[in-house]
């Protein structure tokens, strides 16, 4: 037996509109809907770039269950990994479906031109801008405009995962010299990451990560350098990194502070653009008063200001035994 609708009466309002029979013309603003494409393309590139925050979602359980583990938490570990993957290819397809929109209202738009401000579209207009091939191309289209997502992804290829993903799974990692190792991932899709790391002695770190679609074809290589040092109890990473055309995108500082038994006290880690300003801050501390773990997420506002976006509070930590104590129930045993 199939569930009913719950909610009758928006599914009226949204598929019993008059013109959805092709019949009846639809005034549009081309003005507006020009915009309107302009907004859900800003907001596909909006989702797209925040993709990258979701890495944490994966690194954490990794870290929280490193090494040899009882089995319950391997399997919690693969759970909070698949979750953090379907939420990844979740934003992903939202992305695409809003690129699609905003794809579609620019073909309709484009299908009327320069045309008066107020024109009348017809249903299969709309229908040829969402890629339905049963329907004529609108009269109005310029030449080379109207292509359909489908037909940009038969002729491009899937777009790759981004280099953080954690979509790539890892195929070979192979020493090139005593310094430099070449490690590679493959993609969902047939994609390419590889990552070279020079590590020579008493210098920086170099890593760079170049990523090929399908077909071989390089998208993206960027190059990190990373240095360390010790000042007193703080440990301080600085990677620098750089696009293609070798000129520095961004810098990421991360600050580490151990105790007198080399034990992590607090972190932060700042996120600069190429211009030195600060995006993005995270710091990790302890709490002198309930002793909880706090991480504080910071970015960058419209203003220019860092503000607090996300506060997250863990229980207090506890030490683990080094052998294992009298069951709870021997007090209350009774004694012959």
């Amino acid at each position: 037996m199939g569930a009913s609708n719950p909610y009758p009466d928006g599914s009226v309002g949204s598929t019993g509109a008059p013109w959805l029979d092709g019949n009846i013309p639809v005034d549009i603003d081309l003005d507006g809907l020009r915009e309107y494409a302009t907004r859900m393309a800003s907001h596909q590139k909006e989702i797209s770039s925040r993709a990258g925050y979701l890495t944490t979602l994966s690194q954490i359980p990794q870290r929280a269950f490193d090494g040899e583990v009882l089995g319950e938490a391997d399997a919690v570990r693969a759970q909070l990994l698949a979750n953090a993957g379907e939420m990844t290819i979740y934003l992903q397809k939202l992305a695409e479906s809003v690129g699609n929109i905003a794809n579609a209202a620019r073909v309709v738009a484009d299908s009327y031109g320069s045309s008066d401000a107020m024109a009348a579209a017809s249903l299969n207009d709309v229908l040829f801008a969402f890629g339905d091939k049963s329907v004529p191309r609108p009269a109005g289209l310029p030449e080379g405009v109207g292509r359909t997502f489908q037909e940009q992804q038969a002729a491009t290829g899937p777009v790759p995962p981004p280099a953080s993903s954690p979509l790539w799974q890892p195929s070979s990692s192979t020493r090139i010299s005593a310094y430099q190792t070449l490690e590679t991932a493959t993609g969902p899709n047939g994609e390419r990451r590889d990552v070279l790391t020079f590590s020579p002695p008493g210098g920086p770190v170099t890593t760079t990560t170049t990523v090929y679609d399908s077909k071989g074809e390089k998208v993206s290589a960027v190059t990190g350098r990373a240095t360390t040092r010790q000042v007193d109890d703080v440990e301080i990473t600085v990677e620098d990194t750089f696009g293609a055309d070798g000129r520095q995108t961004g810098t990421t500082e991360t600050r580490t502070r151990f105790d007198e038994n080399q034990r992590v006290e607090g972190r932060s880690t700042d996120v600069r653009d190429a211009d030195g300003n600060t995006v993005h801050r995270t710091t990790e501390f302890t709490d002198a008063n309930s002793a909880e773990r706090i991480t504080v997420t910071e970015e960058r506002d419209e203003k220019g200001g860092i503000v607090e976006t996300n506060r997250v509070n863990s229980g207090v930590a506890t030490e683990g035994q080094d052998h294992v104590g009298p069951p709870i129930a021997d007090p209350y045993r009774v004694r012959g």
